[in-house]
């Protein structure tokens, strides 16, 4: 399992950037690809839109070492990105927006450690948050401008024991505007402060592929959702006991590892839009394992932990 189950808590910053082994196994080409048309079991696909432009990126591996290939430059505003696991394990494309002067080893300087906090200068933009091998997976953002690293976090979380790879991206000028809606939105709210609750609008969540729009919210906080399937009936206390476990051994017993779907990462006042294949009925476990910018409780002990039924 690649999530907050297994991984030790770390705050969203390190989570974006959980590249603290150099610049090994990074880079990207000024090349574009199309995607393929098979489908990951995590997020995929997101519906198409007219206006918006495509970010398409690949990732391999090569011995221990990943890289992305794909442009260094994209048009802003509605950009669908799509990625291609051209892998053998799990792997993402989080997209992070780096202000003023600062560098992605500055970002990582600043990241390293156990630093709960997020600077106000990294902005957690969206992307792809996983894509199992061998499948392809897309969302639909809305880009500002700027100096941008694209991140593979769902490969430095799932153990390979490589560099997880990242690599620069700059977003130009574009027109800003809504991600499309989809048949379900799911919101991280934020209804008093540290606490945050999960609200699903439109169809239910079901068996199959899902069009689902993410919205996060609050105040100077980043929001991701996880869902995974569980069995019996564990408390709420012993499922929160095991998110915040440093443990690197196998998961909970109640676990179904292959069942997990993970979004990319937003700030507060984002959205973005994608597929996401829930692979088998039962119960599904919805939570947030990231902090806010100050630092603070994750949020799953802050209201974003949840069971739904899926049929």
């Amino acid at each position: 399992m690649r999530s907050a189950l297994l991984n030790a808590p770390r705050s969203a910053a390190a989570v974006m950037l959980a590249v603290a082994v150099g610049v090994a196994g990074c880079g990207s080409s000024s090349s574009s690809s199309s995607s393929s048309s098979k489908s990951s079991a995590g997020t995929t696909s997101a519906q198409p839109a007219a206006s918006a432009t495509t970010l398409a990126l690949s990732i391999a591996e090569s011995g221990k070492a990943s890289k992305y290939t794909g442009p260094t430059s994209v048009k802003g505003g509605l950009v669908t990105v799509k990625l291609m696991n051209s892998g053998k394990g799990p792997h993402g494309a989080q997209l992070v927006r780096i202000l003023g002067k600062h560098t992605i080893i500055q970002a990582l300087m600043q990241v390293g450690g156990h630093n709960t906090k997020t600077p106000s200068w990294l902005h957690a933009e969206g992307g792809i948050g996983l894509a199992d091998p061998g499948t392809s997976a897309s969302a639909m953002v809305d880009l500002p401008a700027g100096n941008y690293a694209i991140v593979d976090v769902a490969g430095a979380q799932s153990g390979s024991g490589g560099p997880p790879a990242f690599a620069p991206l700059t977003v130009t000028s574009g027109q800003s505007a809504p991600v499309p809606a989809s048949a379900t939105t799911v919101t991280a709210t934020a209804p008093s402060k540290d606490h945050y609750k999960w609200q699903i609008a439109g169809s239910p969540l079901m068996v199959g592929a899902n069009n689902v729009t993410f919205v996060s919210k609050g105040t100077q906080t980043l929001h991701l959702l996880d869902a995974i399937r569980i069995t019996g009936n564990p408390s709420s206390a012993k499922i929160i006991k095991d998110l915040s476990s440093n443990s690197n051994g196998p998961p909970p017993s109640y676990i179904d590892p292959s069942t997990e779907i993970q979004t990319a990462e937003l700030d507060n006042g984002k959205s973005l839009s994608t597929r996401v294949t829930l692979s088998k009925p039962g119960t599904y476990l919805l939570f947030c394992h990231l902090r806010d910018r100050n630092g603070g409780k994750p949020h799953y002990a802050e209201g974003l932990l949840s069971r739904i039924t899926v049929k």
